[in-house]
């Protein structure tokens, strides 16, 4: 098993505001190397979906030492680094045109029965699945302790262009969402340094989601809600700097 190796330019309508790459790009950037390697492993969504199942996010954990600009060259590296019984961990690795790591995540992903929506044994359903033993970022993926009050609020719609294959709201959708559960001033003085991410269960495009988010200095915790807030659809907590 060898670690898989894509490398990309970064182009303007990937970029924010400052020239830098966007944040949703960057998770697009994960699960498009991550689709092309499950794909060359033999265990991508074409096969899963023949067998019946399929990869679910569970959660993210990325550290930030620099972001890419518009015209900049990178390269970005994935591999599966372990697993559990119902998971897979994979992570990621995002270099300059120098070969400098910019980029460090890890992510955990379950294995369900797409007709149950449960977990099911990957050495059962995919028993060629291997690994490599090296990390990029270490976690234990734990959890995000729930807010104490709430700071700053605010509430957006689902949009079409947000739903992925499986009619769920894209994982790359919710972490892009902490610049809406922030006052304007905030997000333009600081910058990310890490960045967790769990994911609770999946918006429709039904749903309104409602950002309730704490500060604490240079911490953030952001929980989302349906309208109601009777449905939790992810927890994330960011260091900035």
């Amino acid at each position: 098993m060898e670690k898989y190796t894509k490398s990309y330019t970064i182009t303007s309508y990937e970029c924010d505001s400052t020239r830098k790459l966007r944040l949703r790009t960057i998770f697009n950037f994960f699960q498009d190397l991550a689709d092309d390697h499950a794909n060359e492993m033999g265990l991508g969504y074409h096969e899963c979906i023949k067998r019946g199942i399929g990869w679910i996010g569970g959660a993210y954990h990325v550290e930030f030492l620099d972001l890419p600009k518009w015209e900049d060259k990178i390269t970005l590296d994935t591999w599966p680094s372990g697993k559990t019984a119902a998971t897979g961990i994979r992570d990621f690795q995002m270099k300059d045109a120098m070969g400098n790591p910019i980029i460090n995540a890890t992510s955990q992903w379950v294995l369900v029965d797409l007709n149950r929506m449960r977990p099911v044994p990957i050495v059962k359903h995919l028993g060629e699945y291997d690994s490599v033993e090296d990390r990029a970022f270490e976690s234990c993926f734990q959890n995000i302790n729930a807010i104490e009050r709430v700071d700053f609020e605010k509430c957006v719609t689902v949009r079409y262009d947000d739903i992925d294959l499986y009619k769920h709201v894209n994982n790359a959708v919710y972490p892009t969402l902490i610049y809406d559960g922030l006052p304007p001033e905030f997000v333009q003085q600081y910058q990310l340094k890490e960045l967790q991410i769990i994911f609770k269960k999946p918006a429709l495009i039904t749903d309104e989601i409602c950002i309730k988010t704490q500060i604490e200095d240079n911490r953030t915790i952001h929980q989302l809600f349906n309208k109601t807030g009777e449905v939790e659809f992810a927890r994330i907590q960011v260091l900035w700097k």
